[in-house]
């Protein structure tokens, strides 16, 4: 099973709040068309409160403002703006939204329950700092409009629901705190399990003593390099690696001094080559397997014969066992009922041809 990075980019979810955001305008003029039918219904509509009225404040401009704001989002978030600072301007735009509601409708029932929008949705962003933010203009907001609302009603409910709209405000934000932790304790063990399956994941792909992909790694790979040489019809080339006189070097020295050889002849492989070109695994003991995914044999035959100068190269006092040396075959994609098994034995009777042959040289398949 693929493991998968938690998604800890914000772009993706402000699209997905936007998306919201349109689907709540599309309410909020429904609700309008609504008032209106209950309105003309009552028979509410008079010489100083139209029908052409009605629908020029609370149908037409509410639209057409609530849609603005929801655009000037969307720009915020496909602009080049700083991730937090786009954060904070969409929620801003939410509290203009949220004002511009309850300055229309005058109705303290609205800002009772709006204003709390905007600070709930700060939890999504997991930061306490934005949520006191967020809680400090909406109140500043919801003050305002309170005010505004107060000169154009007689309500004697009026002051009791401007405290019920304070109150809720406060629990709004408190809750939010609380929720935030919540959350930060859930993401940072979804985190810390990613990186524990990452891990896990790595060592069952990977050789423990070199890091190079393990034999089951390298199956897999093989598998899939010559499928896709298959559909591209390309070139595509598989060595096997034998060092030379390995068992001598352990009964010699040790199997600790054994494992310093392959650890040095290992980083010698992936110094050699770049990333891409090859994927290196270790086959097991002193063998190594290299898939040249769009190398031909000639190619793959150069690179080796590369390495060993390279190998000659290596000061002895390094691994103080004297010169590394190595035999290798080489076999290649070949177009027809090629698959990994028959690659991978020419490719291994091509190493054992080399190993006749008197070691320290490489053999193409077929010779």
């Amino acid at each position: 099973m693929e493991i998968t990075k938690p998604n800890l980019s914000f772009d993706v979810w402000r699209e997905k709040i936007i998306k919201v955001f349109y689907i709540i305008v599309a309410l909020i003029f429904v609700m309008e068309i609504i008032n209106f039918m209950v309105f003309l219904k009552n028979g509410s509509f008079g010489r100083n409160f139209t029908v052409f009225h009605y629908f020029r404040k609370y149908v037409i401009l509410t639209t057409v403002i609530n849609l603005l704001l929801v655009f000037i989002c969307q720009k915020i978030n496909a602009s080049n703006m700083l991730s937090h600072l786009k954060n904070y301007a969409v929620l801003t735009m939410v509290s203009i939204m949220a004002a511009f509601i309850a300055f229309i409708h005058y109705d303290i029932g609205a800002i009772l329950s709006i204003f709390t929008i905007p600070v709930f949705l700060t939890i999504l962003f997991g930061k306490k700092k934005m949520t006191g933010f967020i809680t400090g203009l909406n109140s500043i907001l919801l003050v305002v409009s309170a005010i505004h609302s107060a000169m154009r009603t007689d309500s004697k409910y009026f002051y009791l629901n401007v405290a019920v709209a304070i109150t809720l405000m406060a629990s709004a934000f408190l809750i939010s705190y609380v929720l935030i932790e919540y959350n930060k304790a859930n993401s940072d063990y979804i985190y810390a399990s990613y990186r524990t399956q990452l891990s896990l994941t790595e060592q069952a792909k990977n050789d423990p003593l070199t890091g190079l992909y393990n034999q089951k790694t390298f199956q897999s790979l093989l598998k899939d390099s010559i499928e896709k040489a298959k559909a591209l019809k390309a070139p595509m080339s598989l060595a096997i690696i034998d060092l030379d006189n390995f068992k001598e070097i352990n009964d010699t020295f040790g199997h600790l001094k054994g494992d310093q050889v392959l650890i040095h002849f290992t980083n010698l492989l992936k110094q050699h080559f770049a990333e891409g070109e090859a994927y290196i695994s270790r086959y097991g003991g002193d063998e190594f397997a290299i898939i040249f995914p769009k190398a031909s044999k000639e190619l793959a035959y150069l690179k080796l014969e590369s390495l060993r100068q390279r190998c000659k190269q290596l000061p002895q006092t390094q691994v103080r066992t004297g010169e590394i040396s190595f035999s290798a075959g080489i076999s290649h994609y070949m177009e027809g009922d090629m698959n990994e098994t028959l690659l991978f034995h020419q490719a291994d009777s091509a190493l054992y041809r080399a190993k006749d042959n008197g070691k320290g040289q490489t053999v193409v398949y077929p010779d």
